[in-house]
């Protein structure tokens, strides 16, 4: 029997407070709905606001759900790290957003995940490990809804 990845995510107990499990399933099952609809209307039949739930999802499957395997520091790692990270994703999927075009909210999350896949494989609280969130904050306040 085949269970569909956003299922399986959240069949056992985690170290995540359940509500924030939660709203991050739902973002990313909103993803996929648009996702869906995307492939019916097209990305120009899409609402920017649509489009940014579903960068955001895919952010987060990118960047928390899927581990890179090849990296000693991603592939497993502490129970502290995986809490604290998430904690920072979930801040991240839950700012208002605005960008002028489609075009700059992809560009803006293509960085922003190449830039958590990095920060993802150093060190956790190295001085490295903090300059990279630093950044990763201060790219997400220039695009704040609220900056």
């Amino acid at each position: 029997m085949n269970v569909p990845t956003l299922d399986s995510w959240s069949k056992y107990e985690g170290i995540i407070d359940s509500k924030k499990v939660a709203e991050a399933r739902h973002i990313l099952a909103s993803g996929v709905d648009v996702n869906n609809m995307m492939k019916v209307v097209g990305e120009e039949g899409t609402s920017i606001d649509d489009f940014v739930i579903y960068l955001k999802s895919e952010y987060l499957d990118a960047v928390y759900l899927q581990q890179d395997a090849y990296n000693e520091i991603d592939a497993a790692c502490s129970a502290e790290r995986q809490k604290y990270v998430f904690d920072k994703v979930y801040t991240i999927l839950k700012t208002p957003m605005k960008f002028s075009e489609k075009d700059v909210a992809r560009t803006f999350f293509l960085k922003l995940t190449q830039s958590t896949k990095d920060w993802n494989r150093v060190k956790f609280d190295s001085q490295e490990f903090k300059d990279l969130e630093q950044s990763i904050f201060a790219s997400v306040k220039e695009v704040s809804a609220n900056a």
